[in-house]
């Protein structure tokens, strides 16, 4: 698998350099990310820590670039990042002396995405529907830190960190609008979808592969040069 994704994002830059340029585009893109955490560790963390998965949604940054093809086409480079730390305690135990036993868990998810769009009515109108799909290389974080209880022994570690991270292929679907407010500049609105699992480390041994699985909803600055 991530010899192939490695290949289309390889081909697709290529394609974006090589490719005689019709024209360009630039999106300047923020939005939220919206991650599934549907594996055993989130699961496992929202049971015993006052977490949910609203607490690690945060904002997403992205700057992309294409390289039209023709009217209907396009090659795009992104990149983006996110992250976001979230302060919890465990939800039914405490200290003798009634303070909470606070544990916290942080995320970061660096990206760069290579990808193709079909826009049905061409990017030479004033409304630009698109939809398109692709493949990245994300770099990504996660750690938790605090007081740990141990349950078989029901003694508590404080002060621990743990942390894993690693490079890991995955891929995308996106679709969305763009709208011209002028002849080379307009606002963008996209729906994403990243498909994304990563292999934990050995602070985290017994579980199986992290989700970071989610939905970005997007908004942006578009800026076209080229001849309409």
């Amino acid at each position: 698998m991530k010899k192939i994704v490695l290949a289309v994002i390889f081909v697709l830059i290529a394609m974006s350099s090589v490719l005689p340029v019709q024209a360009q585009g630039f999106n300047f893109k923020v939005g939220i990310f919206y991650p599934k955490m549907e594996s055993d560790l989130w699961v496992t963390n929202m049971e015993n820590l006052t977490m949910s998965k609203q607490d690690m949604q945060a904002v997403y940054y992205g700057l992309e670039y294409e390289n039209f093809i023709n009217r209907y086409m396009s090659v795009s480079i992104e990149g983006g990042y996110y992250e976001k730390e979230h302060y919890a305690s465990y939800r039914d135990y405490e200290y003798d002396d009634g303070s909470p036993i606070e544990q916290n868990v942080g995320l970061q998810i660096y990206s760069l995405e290579a990808g193709m769009k079909i826009y049905p009515l061409g990017q030479r109108v004033r409304f630009c529907p698109y939809f398109g799909g692709g493949a990245g290389l994300y770099y990504w974080k996660y750690k938790q830190w605090g007081d740990f209880i141990n349950f078989d022994s029901g003694t508590v570690s404080e002060g621990e960190y743990a942390e894993t991270s690693a490079y890991t292929p995955g891929a995308n679907l996106k679709g969305g609008f763009i709208l011209r407010l002028k002849r080379n500049f307009g606002i963008v609105l996209e729906a994403q979808y990243q498909y994304l699992k990563g292999e934990l480390s050995s602070s985290f041994e017994g579980f199986e592969k992290l989700d970071l699985n989610g939905f970005k909803v997007i908004a942006g600055i578009n800026f076209f040069l080229g001849n309409r």
